[in-house]
């Protein structure tokens, strides 16, 4: 759960092999999906740490360069 206590889900994933990979996470309950930083801030310059981030209502579809570390915040509703 998100530091903040708001119920939110924060996931990290990494790639471990080495390779370019792409990956759909889907959290039931979900309403909205958004890249953050470690510290779980949203990134005020607008990249998306995770690369190629798309994303439908509680569904984030990714892409991952190689061992590149994605942390993704699901907001749950209250």
């Amino acid at each position: 759960l998100a530091e903040d206590r708001s119920g939110d889900l924060v996931v990290r994933v990494y790639e471990s092999l080495g390779g370019r990979a792409q990956a759909t996470l889907r959290v039931a309950g979900a309403t909205a999906v958004t890249s953050v930083d470690l510290l779980e801030r949203a990134d005020a310059s607008g990249a998306k740490p995770c690369g190629d981030l798309t994303s439908d209502p509680g569904t984030a579809h990714l892409r991952l360069r190689p061992f590149q570390l994605a942390t993704l915040r699901f907001r749950r509703e209250s």
